[in-house]
């Protein structure tokens, strides 16, 4: 809150900033005093609560000590009446409750002789009594600021310790994995059970599943979350939807990028002379909709719908060799096949969601919420610079969402939370082109995209939680169930690949290693076989308790117990590693976990309580999402099997190979293959002492205002992640010293398989960061920012985001040594925005949001198979006996800065225009570094011989404009 001027008869009230002790959920509370002039309690007082958007009414007492609180209000603004006997009454007291927080007000009655005087209300700027680190989303936010594709968590970007996972496109927060944060809306689990991620993002391809019209405010939660939180390691991203009220009001928007103001690409020069350009090609963006919502009985029952859509086309300037790329000859058979697959396509990504939403005020100690949200994407996967058209598959992504709440006062201290939630989401993936795909390394990819699939999840979720509270202590006690229904067909590979080691190869028809994934199962085809369905369960159960010892004193602790009990199916067990015939008799292990946390607030009384010191000290276990259930389901040698053929089958399983090897129509095998002794299957399992991965965090911070309305904060974050997933082969033997230092492994010891991939939950992390924060929220005043700066480090043994089928660190059996930086570290982050509003000449809001992040590590891999472990994405770069180590390269650093311009123009009393422009990327940075890469063409780079490449490649995107008329009544 900011601080405001009031009037009311005969009283002075003093708003005192704080947060509520347990104000984390979906709900708020208000708390604070009734003193008299002299600062002596009054027992007794009706403490009246009035929501001023729904008449919502809530009547607490004060206590001997002149304490009151009020729980369980939903947000927004209310209006505060205080009666005593022999007291004037206080009256048209507005506090505004925002998500996570309240405003304690601590009210002065005057005798009832008194005169009337001025109420003065003014909240301190530094929340007192919060002890999590959380960044809060206001609606000004929300609407005020470019918001990149209309999706709501792009702002959370702009808070500290968040930035955007590369390998899933998810929010990486504190550190951890993109996979285990969790996003909550309306109180329910918005989580994708099987990829992990938010609800239908398709691996952050879908713009989004809610619309930002249908959300009124969030947080992002990274340190000292409440017990009632759990499943995530890394952050919490708390959100609640919009409510109809006693007014019909609604908006009516569209939002369009002109292509002819999109800038073009850079031209990226390669030091062996050749270019690269990145037209803007066939760019289109429309974004459109509108919002509803008001009474249906006054006071009582309320509506609020909404509907946003997208129509979107990228274009993709697909270049053969990409940055570097590779000279083709059209009179060469193989390399017209790629002179003719290859050029410039469009991507799609269109999309529509509708949310309606309905609010019932059953009386004044209940309410009832139930909330509908139904989205459909239509788009494509797969593309790339270096990806043919064909290589792609249509995404087509159905999610609905139903949460019923029904919150309950028992009486004056006890309270009651009750939700239900359905959540249903459909993935089909179809490829755009049928046969093998064909890879060649440095070149690029036309063909099949090998990852089709049929998906469908459902999440049946009940919460209950109960509540006792008094003005100085509250306990909360809960439970949280989820039944969870998968249903997958997922066998990558069934089309087949053809690999090949460079241009050359691939014009002689050399290639390197050919895989497909077949049906072990006589009488079924490979979606049979491969077809995946089981349920599993999540369940949760915590008590957490919130203790204000002094006034400058608060404590919380917690505990919080989760378990996830996983599919009882039968899965292979490897502990004979030599066995001939793995028996099929293990079973995935299922977990639970304590997790306690501790919190405090202090506020030192000889800074007159001006400074605000929070810490905390608890533990976060995050989920295992079920994609790896499915490849221990089908991959198991019995019922699915991928294998891997060397040139030297071609001739036993007639497989074409050198000038028999057809680029037009590479052969695939229609049905098993017979006739000789096939490659090994590569099977996977888990491993019987797996556990889900668990982060201990510890955090320390402070906030104090200068100036009264600029406030300063530095904060302390650790945080050490545990039984963090990884995948490791298990058939590969001892390794032996190679003679340029590199660890060679001999042939495969179970020479009956391949790869006989486990996962493991012994990987580890540790991240520690350092933030200053700047804030400037002054009530009236027409400007407005924050900005954060953050130093991190963040290494880890493995950055296994969710790779279910390869194997990613080198020497897995060696987890030590592969210890280095993770794949979410960024040094250094430089995230807020500002906003002015000029008032006295043009009436024009403008804001500019900025995001800057130091380059982010990467490995130099060989893509062959260097160390004979069977994988040929693991192999680093080695010189002269020395590894060129995990993530020790780095790409440049990026900085996108979004300008916001609105004019708003009232055409009637209710009815209000506002005309928008958003440039994102203002100043059209190009960013642009040299990647160094293995050196791929004849003669290529090896151990004997290392070489590498330099080539210019551009991060981010070009500058574009978009215009927006948006209606509110």
């Amino acid at each position: 809150m900011r601080p405001r001027h009031l009037r009311g008869s005969s009283i002075l009230a003093l708003l005192v900033a704080a947060a509520p002790l347990c104000a984390q959920g979906v709900s708020t509370q208000l708390a604070g005093r009734v003193l008299d002039k002299q600062g002596a309690p009054i027992g007794g007082a009706m403490v009246a609560i009035r929501n001023m958007e729904t008449g919502f009414l809530r009547t607490v007492q004060s206590d001997a000590n002149g304490r009151y609180l009020a729980s369980l209000l939903p947000v927004g603004p209310y209006q505060v009446t205080v009666t005593k006997a022999g007291y004037q009454t206080a009256s048209n007291v507005k506090v505004n409750l925002n998500l996570g927080d309240a405003a304690p007000l601590t009210i002065r009655l005057a005798p009832e002789t008194g005169a009337v005087v001025e109420v003065v209300a003014a909240t301190a700027q530094v929340d007192a009594d919060r002890a999590s680190a959380a960044a809060y989303i206001s609606p000004d936010n929300l609407s005020n600021l470019p918001v990149l594709n209309r999706s709501f968590t792009n702002l959370a970007t702009l808070t500290p310790q968040v930035v955007v996972d590369s390998s899933r496109g998810n929010l990486a927060i504190a550190g951890q994995r993109g996979v285990n944060t969790s996003i909550n809306i309306d109180g329910a689990d918005n989580n994708e059970p099987f990829f992990g991620g938010a609800l239908g993002a398709a691996e952050g391809k879908t713009p989004f599943t809610i619309s930002i019209e249908a959300i009124r405010e969030y947080q992002v939660i990274t340190d000292g979350a409440s017990a009632e939180f759990g499943r995530m390691g890394g952050g919490y991203v708390n959100a609640i939807t919009k409510n109809g009220t006693n007014d019909f009001g609604g908006s009516l928007f569209y939002y369009i990028r002109p292509r002819s103001w999109v800038e073009a690409g850079p031209t990226l020069r390669q030091p062996n002379g050749t270019t690269t350009t990145y037209p803007v090609g066939q760019f289109k963006q429309e974004q459109f909709g509108f919002s509803a919502g008001g009474p249906i009985v006054k006071d009582k029952l309320f509506y609020f719908v909404a509907y946003d859509g997208q129509r979107y086309t990228s274009p993709i300037h697909q270049v053969w060799g990409g940055t570097r790329p590779v000279t083709l000859n059209p009179a060469n058979p193989s390399d017209a096949v790629l002179l003719a697959k290859g050029g410039d396509y469009s991507s799609k990504a269109d999309s529509d969601v509708v949310f309606a939403r309905f609010d019932w005020n059953l009386t004044q100690d209940q309410t009832l919420q139930f909330r509908i949200n139904h989205s459909k994407f239509s788009g494509d996967t797969g593309s790339g610079t270096t990806a043919a058209s064909e290589n792609r598959a249509s995404d087509d992504v159905t999610t609905d969402a139903y949460v019923l709440q029904w919150n309950w006062v028992l009486n004056a201290n006890w309270l009651n939370e009750a939700r239900i939630s359905y959540t249903k989401d459909d993935m089909p993936r179809t490829t755009y082109a049928n046969g093998p795909e064909v890879s060649i390394s440095g070149v690029g990819y036309y063909g099949a995209y090998p990852f089709d699939r049929t998906y469908n999840t459902k999440r049946t979720q009940i919460q209950e939680n109960l509540s006792y509270v008094t003005p100085t202590l509250q306990i909360k006690g809960g439970i949280d169930y989820n039944a969870i229904d998968v249903s997958e067909f997922f066998a990558g590979n069934w089309q087949g690949v053809y690999f090949f080691d460079n241009l050359a190869a691939f014009e002689a028809g050399n290639w390197t290693t050919y895989r497909q994934n077949f049906s072990l199962m006589p009488g079924s085809d490979i979606h049979q076989a491969g077809l995946f369905s089981t349920s599993y369960k999540q369940e949760a159960a915590f008590i957490q308790a919130d203790w204000r010892v002094t006034e400058s004193l608060k404590l919380g602790l917690g505990l919080r117990w989760d378990r996830q009990e996983n599919p009882d199916y039968p899965i292979l067990d490897m502990s004979n590693v030599l066995s001939t015939s793995m028996p099929v008799t293990a079973k995935i292990p299922s977990d639970s976990e304590f997790s306690p946390r501790f919190s405090f607030t202090w506020n030192p009384s000889f800074d007159q309580g001006k400074t605000v010191v929070r810490g905390s000290i608890g533990r976060y276990v995050s989920t295992t999402p079920a994609v790896f259930f499915y490849q221990v389901y089908a991959a198991n040698g019995v019922r699915t099997g991928s294998v891997d053929f060397k040139a030297a089958d071609a001739a036993t399983f007639g497989i074409p190979r050198g000038a028999t090897f057809s680029p037009t129509n590479p052969f695939w095998f229609p049905s098993f293959p017979t006739g000789g002794v096939l490659p090994k299957f590569n099977i996977w399992t888990f491993s019987p002492d797996f556990k889900n991965p668990y982060t201990d965090r510890v955090n320390l911070g402070a906030e104090r205002p200068f100036f009264q309305d600029l406030v300063l904060g530095l904060s302390a974050t650790y945080a050490k992640g545990s039984r963090l997933e990884r995948t490791a082969d298990l058939n590969i033997g001892t390794p032996t010293m190679g003679a340029y230092g590199r660890l060679l492994y001999p042939a495969r010891p179970n020479t009956t398989y391949g790869t006989m991939g486990m996962y493991f939950s012994d990987a580890t992390s540790l991240y520690h960061a350092y933030t200053f924060s700047l804030k400037y929220h002054k009530d009236g005043s027409d400007f407005d920012a924050q900005l954060f700066y953050t130093y991190s480090v963040n290494k880890d043994s493995d950055s296994n985001e969710r790779n279910y089928s390869g194997i990613t660190i080198q020497d897995a059996g060696n987890l030590g040594a592969q210890w280095g930086y993770a794949d979410t570290d960024r040094r250094q982050v430089l995230t807020g925005y500002m906003s002015y509003l000029d008032r006295a000449f043009s009436g024009i809001l403008a804001s500019l949001s900025i995001r800057y992040q130091t380059g982010t590590p990467y490995s130099l891999i060989y893509n062959r198979d260097m160390n004979g472990d069977g994988n040929s994405s693991n192999d680093r770069f080695y010189v002269n006996g020395q590894d060129s180590g995990r993530n020790s390269y780095r790409t440049g650093s990026q900085m996108t800065m979004d300008l916001g311009l609105r004019r708003d123009f009232h055409l009637a009393r209710r009815l209000k225009m506002t005309l928008s422009l958003d440039v994102f990327n203002f100043l059209n940075r190009q960013d642009t570094y040299l990647a160094t890469a293995i050196h791929t063409a004849t003669p290529s780079s090896t151990d004997a011989a290392p070489s590498l490449d330099q080539s210019q490649v551009w991060l981010g995107g070009a500058r574009q404009i978009q215009v927006g008329a948006r209606f509110a009544f």
